[in-house]
């Protein structure tokens, strides 16, 4: 009698068992996928509509994980009229992508501050603070951490582009770690020299850098610091490839030179500072990242 009975509590529990995973099976079978998610929220038809005509539907209908920053429809409209129309279907591929991040994150998962590869290649950058995501300085995540089978999605209200979309005070506003240097650019009213046809080279000094001499900035003139400022562009667009072992470039500082020298693969500026991030190539120049500011004879 006993051995019958563990024989039919043995059935009973593997029935059980089988019963429950095959219920999970059935449901991480059923569970949308991105595009899926997209396809059936009204907010994000231009998004879907933009997925297809760039080819791009099939790949994030895979296995992933991805992370995608999926901009909304008014997120499309605010861009400046005709943009999506005017691109090739590359740089169709290359925006979409730049939302696309290869591992799945969610909300919990961010830290104050961090920088991550997108699907083309470029980094995008991340800030956390009291409750609010910001991608690239200025894209909010409206809605976070909308599951898929296949990755997450986070709803975000304007879309975030590459490099080659931005103009230098762009690509240096987008990059939390040079908020210091738009800063003081904006308030010497040097932006909309920046922002104009160029070509420039901007060597770029971190908040670090300021940090170091947040002694020594106060006590200069604002003719001073726009000075300072003005050492750091060479009026050229100059790519680490371009670069020789060593040369004397020209500044927009009347009368004053960078030296730089390439040295085992390390450019540095003046002997002072060294290039930490090189190229990031846009619309009217380049950027390249230093760690210290450079300081003109004043």
């Amino acid at each position: 009698m006993k051995s019958i009975k563990l024989l039919a509590l043995l059935f009973l529990t593997t029935f059980i068992f089988t019963a429950c995973n095959s219920s999970s099976s059935t449901a991480a079978e059923t569970d949308p996928t991105i595009v899926e998610i997209a396809v059936g929220n009204d907010n994000f038809s231009t998004l879907v509509s933009a997925l297809s005509q760039a080819g791009l539907v099939e790949t994030l209908e895979g296995n992933g994980p991805f992370t995608v920053f999926a901009p909304t429809n008014d997120a499309f409209a605010d861009l400046p009229q005709g943009t999506l129309e005017s691109l090739t279907n590359d740089q169709l591929q290359s925006i979409l992508l730049y939302h696309v991040i290869g591992a799945e994150v969610f909300a919990g998962d961010l830290a104050a501050s961090q920088t991550v590869t997108a699907a083309n290649g470029e980094e995008v950058f991340i800030t956390s603070s009291a409750g609010t995501v910001r991608i690239n300085g200025n894209s909010v995540v409206t809605a976070a951490d909308l599951s898929a089978s296949n990755g997450v999605i986070h709803v975000i209200d304007s879309v975030i582009l590459p490099d080659a979309f931005g103009n230098v005070v762009d690509n240096a506003a987008k990059r939390y770690f040079l908020s210091t240097l738009v800063e003081v650019v904006t308030q010497q009213n040097l932006a909309g020299a920046l922002q104009a046809e160029g070509p420039f080279t901007v060597f770029a000094p971190t908040n670090d850098a300021f940090n170091a001499i947040a002694e020594v900035l106060p006590t200069l003139t604002p003719e001073q610091v726009t000075n300072v400022l003005l050492y750091h562009v060479v009026p050229t667009r100059a790519l680490s490839g371009d670069l020789q072992p060593t040369q004397e470039v020209p500044t927009l500082l009347d009368g004053q030179t960078l030296t730089v020298t390439v040295n085992n693969g390390v450019v540095s500026v003046n002997g002072s500072a060294t290039v930490t991030s090189a190229d990031a190539n846009g619309t009217n120049g380049v950027i390249h990242v230093i760690d210290a500011v450079l300081i003109p004879e004043l």
